[in-house]
């Protein structure tokens, strides 16, 4: 029936893993269709063994798609089945009793081809590639299964995949199967109730205060910078207790198919192979209701995907993106090629067909929260993957022999010769077959990690370290890039902090960066770069699903590239800056988690291990292994292959032994790492109050002598010299934020030996080298603004030009008299209140600030600052 023209892919019948029922059902289309009656099906229907209560039914969906649906694909002008009989096939296929609704329309689909109106994919045509097809296959397979076996109300298992491919309307508000959730609850267990209290920022963003619970600080939100925590224990008003509820996102959330990762992750209970599996399931339900022109089946998926396409896009192909990743993905999660994981798909839905599989398990069908998500999950892979892995190697040989016993390709010489199906048939013994015998030199699958996972995973209780380490795996592999992304972080901001304004950072691309470096320095530099680039690609799904700081939403879908601008590499709390402060606080919390879990299969503590400030750790101190070099060579060195002519070869893993050296090689002897922050601040920044209270944190400020202050004015004779000695002095305070300082320490000696500064060139007034401490500092850097500011009002300049107009009203004259009065009584105190007024001015009247302070032209000046 099907011919093939030269060019086209001729697609094996994987179809046959459902056995001889199918085989039979086949061939009973194949004479129906020659013979233009139905009589030969009715004949199989009617012999059929009532014990193969869903296997016919299917077998025969799938027998009209191979036989009759995929004459489509014909280039030619065949056509054997005219208008007429597939009226009768309709008939036929209509009858009351022989199919389920959902299967019986399916089957009209089938019949007119019809089964892809919006997907060109699903949809058979002249000139598909053989993976189209192949995957279509897959697709009509599972959507079969689903149809027969599923019916609505049921309480089987596969029901959620049945109403999202025929009736997704009924999932919009359903937690999906694999996707990420909000793990906020599982942090609130891990930490104690009794005295830690979650707020959030006036944008939703979520902190919790430990100790008595109550607020006695002022912060700034991680996230979008607003104010956030309180003082005197009192909440500030603009934030809220966090609501206790779970935020975990309903529908697809898993964004572009291009920009996730290329292996496998597990989610929740769900191993790697068994979530990349769970998803190819999602993705195939999801494809065929993206197939259907019915404008509501896509209303309802457009609505179900988060964050939302463009209008106009195309909802079929953005599923089908995800199912070809996933088809990828699962194939090196168990160490296949594609080939065998086609094949091994069709085999799990043979078995799906055949299993009466648990119903009224009494969970909840609708996935309406995480826990019953959860408890399906759990219950999903139990009842068909954990068999399905067991024998998958038993059942993918059989099916391949099945396929090439077949007659519709059996007679295939490299098809035979690629699946060894003749390799048998005079097999020499042990002693007779040299070196050069075919027999013992035939292709295998090479050993893999994703393989060795998946092996291991049924015997997970007996090797705990070994499967706890493979567990996370995906995460740990980025942690080899942490001293080289913390030793880029540090140089940046030594280089660059409150030397660089952002508007000059979004100007400046890492090429352009790179290319004003030394030869040695751009070769050092462009290894760290490169780190960064790797560990962000490796991570960065992960980043915006589990991290605790989220990185820029602008960054989600992009990549690093030489032309992107600095500020991607610059670490700040705000925009680009968040994502490598998010990635270095990502693989910090990486390592510590994994050294917990494993302290747990141990039975250590926490305070059994050793700490290491992030700055101080190296490659030696953390778990650090690239996979290629080092973990996998470690795997191979414990793995045995067992070669018998005919016999194929065989796989084994010494896991006792690769647990034990795996452990003694990257886990033993590694401490915790404390974070440390490490911040840019860009030169319009320094002006800002928060800046000013971190100063005052890490060291104690004290007054310098009126005398001592009128001694530094006299020495600085114009503007610029005052303008070049708050810069230097702006950049200091920058460092000693980040790094503290005794506040007895010399200023000058501080920029001399740790800054490297040159102090005698840098602060130009003889007294201030002499008479300035640590602790003076702020206090110097108050009277030059001041200075400043008379110098450039003198001048007929403004003093202010980063503070918002509506703030430069001119005062009324009988306000004016009134200010200048009750300056004149300050007296002694005037000067104090002037150096706060301007830090007052410049640290939060300025355009950075316009949302918070826009209600400020109206108050009292006394009630804003305070």
């Amino acid at each position: 029936v099907l011919r093939h023209n030269e060019g086209e892919d001729a697609i094996p019948d994987r179809f046959i893993v459902l056995g001889e029922s199918y085989r039979t059902t086949r061939e009973a289309v194949t004479n129906a269709v020659l013979s233009s009656s139905t009589r030969p099906l009715e004949e199989v229907v009617t012999n059929t063994d009532r014990s193969l209560k869903h296997v016919a039914p299917v077998g025969l969906l799938l027998s009209l798609y191979r036989e009759v649906t995929m004459c489509q694909a014909e280039s030619s002008q065949f056509q054997p089945t005219g208008a007429e009989y597939l009226a009768k096939l309709r008939d036929f296929v209509g009858r009351r009793g022989l199919l389920r609704p959902d299967a019986s329309r399916l089957a009209l689909q089938l019949l007119g081809n019809e089964q892809g109106a919006a997907l060109a994919h699903v949809k058979v045509s002249p000139g598909q590639s053989g993976m189209v097809r192949s995957l279509a296959a897959l697709v009509v397979h599972f959507a079969c299964v689903l149809s027969q076996c599923a019916p609505p109300t049921s309480g089987h298992p596969l029901e959620v995949f049945a109403a999202l491919a025929f009736k997704p309307d009924t999932m919009r508000k359903a937690l999906l199967p694999t996707m990420p959730e909000d793990d906020l609850p599982a942090i609130r267990n891990a930490l104690p109730e009794s005295n830690t209290h979650w707020y959030e920022c006036p944008n939703g963003h979520r902190y919790y205060v430990a100790n008595c619970g109550s607020p006695m600080q002022e912060y700034q939100c991680n996230v979008c910078r607003v104010r956030i925590g309180g003082t005197s224990g009192t909440l500030d008003t603009a934030n809220r207790v966090a609501s206790a509820a779970d935020q975990s996102e309903s529908g697809h959330i898993l964004g572009a198919a291009h920009l996730r990762s290329a292996s496998a992750v597990p989610e929740r209970d769900l191993n790697p192979a068994s979530c990349a599996l769970m998803r190819i399931l999602l993705h195939m339900s999801l494809v065929w209701a993206a197939s259907s022109s019915d404008q509501g089946k896509l209303a309802a998926l457009a609505s179900i995907i988060h964050p939302a396409l463009p209008v106009g896009a195309n909802i079929g192909q953005f599923f089908w993106a995800h199912l070809e990743r996933d088809i990828q993905v699962f194939a090196k999660a168990i160490g296949k090629g594609i080939d065998h994981v086609l094949l091994s798909l069709h085999h799990l839905f043979a078995a799906m067909t055949e299993c009466k599989a648990n119903a009224g398990s009494g969970v909840d069908l609708g996935l309406s929260n995480r826990t019953t998500r959860r408890r399906w999950e759990k219950a999903f892979e139990h009842e068909f993957f954990t068999k399905f892995f067991e024998t998958m190697e038993e059942g993918v040989t059989e099916a391949q022999r099945a396929l090439m016993n077949d007659e519709r390709l059996g007679n295939d010489k490299l098809m035979r010769a690629v699946f060894e199906v003749d390799a048998r048939a005079a097999v020499p013994s042990a002693d007779e077959a040299g070196h050069l015998d075919p027999s013992l030199w035939r292709y295998r699958v090479r050993a893999s990690i994703g393989g060795l996972m998946h092996m291991l995973a049924p015997q997970k209780e007996n090797f705990p370290v070994l499967f706890t380490f493979l567990h996370h795996e995906h995460t740990l592999r980025a942690i080899q890039y942490l001293p080289e992304i913390v030793q880029l972080q540090r140089r940046l901001v030594d280089r660059y902090s409150r030397r660089i304004d952002r508007k000059t950072a979004e100007e400046y691309t890492i090429k352009r960066f790179l290319s004003e470096q030394t030869d040695m320095d751009k070769e050092l530099l462009g290894t760290m770069i490169t780190a960064y680039e790797d560990a962000w690609m490796l991570v960065r799904e992960q980043l915006y699903q589990h991290g605790r700081l989220k990185p820029s939403e602008e960054c989600r879908y992009g990549v690093i590239k030489r032309r992107s601008p600095l500020t991607f590499l610059l670490p700040t709390t705000e925009g680009f800056g968040r994502n490598p402060t998010a990635l270095v606080d990502f693989l910090v919390s990486a390592h510590n988690e994994f050294l917990e879990a494993y302290g747990g299969v141990k039975k250590m503590k926490v305070n059994d291990f050793q700490r290491v400030s992030l700055f101080d750790s190296t490659h030696a101190q953390l778990i650090s292994y690239d996979g290629s070099r080092h973990l996998l060579p470690l795997v191979l060195s414990h793995c045995h292959y067992t070669v018998e002519p005919g016999q194929g070869m065989l796989v084994q893993y010494d896991l006792a032994a690769l647990e034990k050296h795996l452990e003694q090689r990257f886990i033993i002897g590694r401490p915790m790492v404390d974070m440390a922050e490490i911040r840019l601040v860009f030169s319009e920044d320094v002006h800002n109050t928060s800046q000013m209270v971190a100063l005052r944190r890490r060291i104690p400020q004290a007054e310098l002598p009126k005398a001592s202050q009128h001694d530094i004015l006299s020495e600085l004779r114009d503007l610029p010299q005052v303008c070049s000695v708050i810069s230097d002095l702006e950049i200091t305070i920058g460092h000693l934020i980040a790094t503290g300082g005794r506040p007895d320490m010399m200023l000058a000696e501080y920029m001399d030996n740790v800054l490297k500064m040159k102090s005698d060139a840098k602060l130009i007034s003889q007294k201030l080298s002499h008479c300035c401490r640590l602790e003076n500092i702020l206090s110097v850097w108050c009277l030059l603004m001041v200075e400043r500011s008379k110098r450039l009002a003198m001048l007929r300049e403004d003093a202010f030009d980063d503070v918002a107009e509506t703030f430069k009203e001119e005062l009324q004259p009988e306000d004016r008299e009134d200010l200048e009065s009750w300056l004149a009584a300050l007296s002694q105190h005037r000067d104090t209140f002037v150096a706060e007024l301007l830090e007052f001015i410049v640290g939060e009247l300025n355009q950075r600030n316009a949302k918070r302070n826009r209600d400020w032209p109206d108050w009292q000046l006394m009630g804003a600052m305070e």
